[in-house]
């Protein structure tokens, strides 16, 4: 059945789930059109190269969604730890609390990440460089706040991976609590 009403956004936000679920090379055409309720040949009319446009409309929604989430708390007002403690909330919630995959895990993998790989690699150098930002003002040297922006994207996205290997989200919400005192030191 067709949902020829949903607003684009709506359409990715379901195609984001079929990726989270299935990987990239996993999401078939039919499983995505089954999702959005489009035709292949709406989807097509969309997404004019297939799963490489639907893939690439993922990753644009996922970095439009961690605006607000993660990178808005960060740049705002007030003490750096409240901020970072906001970051992780937004993590939290990008993330469905530990239950949505790791969307660089997904697309970064494999010869069909190839395609993906700088994209990836701008969107985690705006995440680290964020982070980064907040961590000087609080007199951190920038190399140093720099590894440290680093190792949290490590920490999240691995905690990600385990928390999925081991059918939990205790390693997600670990790593959540504690992020703000180990970026912090």
């Amino acid at each position: 059945m067709a949902h020829p009403a949903l607003a684009k956004e709506e359409v990715v936000a379901r195609l984001m789930k079929v990726f989270r679920r299935e990987g990239y090379e996993g999401a078939s055409l039919s499983r995505l059109s089954e999702a959005t309720g489009l035709g292949r040949s709406s989807l097509y009319h969309h997404f004019p190269r297939g799963k490489e446009d639907m893939a690439a409309a993922v990753l644009d929604l996922a970095r439009a969604r961690l605006g607000p989430l993660v990178l808005e708390p960060l740049a705002g007002p007030g003490p750096v730890r409240a901020r970072l403690e906001a970051m992780a909330r937004g993590y939290a919630e990008f993330y469905e609390e530990g239950h949505a995959s790791c969307l660089t895990e997904l697309f970064g993998i494999g010869t069909a990440g190839e395609q993906f790989i700088p994209r990836l690699t701008q969107s985690s150098d705006h995440l680290i460089g964020a982070i980064a930002t907040a961590l000087v003002e609080t007199g951190m040297a920038e190399p140093r706040a720099r590894q440290r922006a680093e190792d949290a994207l490590i920490a999240i996205q691995g905690a990600l991976v385990l928390s999925r290997a081991r059918n939990t989200t205790a390693p997600f919400h670990r790593i959540l609590a504690e992020l703000p005192d180990r970026l912090l030191g």
